[in-house]
């Protein structure tokens, strides 16, 4: 069967929003709990802790992961990373968001996955541009962002490195960055709103631990696995792809391959706190499957995989919706 629909479907968005609704409905209804520790910021609680897990709250997450998803669509069509038109990222994004039970209600990580694919569009905006003002914007927000979760800050390397990867590594860019990084902290300190022991917590807490046996038994280890796995593989056959394209797309697939591995590791060190993170892993491994499946779809391989993969989160779905 073709890919040609998924791609490119009219309806199969409306559709896709609607099984993402029902899933939600059922979710709602099984025995799977969410896991992790909330996050809190400097200032304010995090996102998990504004609404009680309701309805509501599942509605303003289900509002916050289809935003995500048309992101996704608007960062494709703007900047051509995938360079045609595609559904994919879009359908990819929902599937993974709800395949986790845990990602089904309001929490920083779908608020983070976000603000970090707006930041993407700015940074992309910012290609070859050695001016301070993206660099200042990208470190503001981030910053700002650590008021309600500190694990904001875990992304400001990210951005750093991506600053070679978007060729605007420039003296310029680094002092935007960093007075945009300090000003909000500098503010908040000066007006007395946040003690200046405080800041301490921006600190990395990573409690990696090694745990005495490995829960194969838990449909969440296999999701995330899957995730990384496809990630890994669409990522790396894509760079060959993508050689001959023009140096600004490569960049641009360059930083989406680049965040994808960057939450992986944030994972790994916290993976008791993976909500935080998987999201934003989602994200990125929507665009690069989307990248691998529209380009290859024609490829008879390329199409059982991609059917396969369906079948398989598929499949962890309905593990995570069983009894435990």
């Amino acid at each position: 069967m073709s890919l040609k629909l998924f791609i490119s479907g009219k309806y199969l968005s409306v559709g896709w929003i609607i099984l993402y609704l029902a899933g939600i409905y059922l979710t709602g209804h099984s025995t799977a709990q969410p896991t992790g520790e909330p996050c809190t910021g400097l200032l304010a609680p995090g996102a998990g802790q504004w609404f009680a897990p309701t309805l509501l709250n599942r509605l303003l997450n289900a509002l916050f992961v289809l935003v995500g998803g048309v992101l996704l669509l608007r960062i494709n069509n703007r900047f051509s990373l995938i360079q045609r038109h595609t559904l994919l990222p879009f359908l990819f994004f929902l599937l993974f968001e709800l395949v986790s039970p845990s990602l089904t209600l309001l929490g920083d990580g779908n608020v983070t996955a976000v603000v970090l694919l707006l930041l993407c569009i700015l940074f992309f905006h910012a290609y070859q541009s050695e001016k301070a003002q993206p660099a200042f914007l990208i470190m503001f927000t981030l910053a700002l962002c650590t008021l309600f979760c500190t694990r904001y800050i875990y992304y400001v390397p990210l951005f750093l490195i991506g600053f070679a990867q978007m060729r605007c590594l420039s003296i310029k860019s680094l002092l935007g960055a960093l007075v945009g990084l300090i000003t909000p902290f500098w503010i908040g300190v000066g007006l007395d709103w946040i003690p200046a022991s405080q800041l301490t917590r921006l600190l990395p807490d990573f409690a990696p631990s090694i745990p005495q046996s490995i829960p194969y038994d838990n449909p969440q280890l296999w999701i995330v696995v899957l995730t990384a796995l496809l990630g890994l593989f669409s990522g790396t056959t894509m760079l060959y792809s993508t050689f001959n394209e023009k140096r600004q797309i490569r960049a641009y697939n360059g930083f989406t391959n680049l965040l994808s591995v960057y939450a992986a590791l944030l994972l790994i060190v916290d993976y008791r706190n993976y909500t935080l993170y998987l999201p934003v892993l989602n994200a990125a491994v929507a665009m690069q499957a989307a990248s691998f499946f529209t380009n290859n779809g024609g490829k008879k391989p390329a199409v059982i995989s991609f059917y396969l993969v369906l079948t398989l989160y598929i499949a962890l779905f309905i593990w995570n919706l069983l009894p435990a």
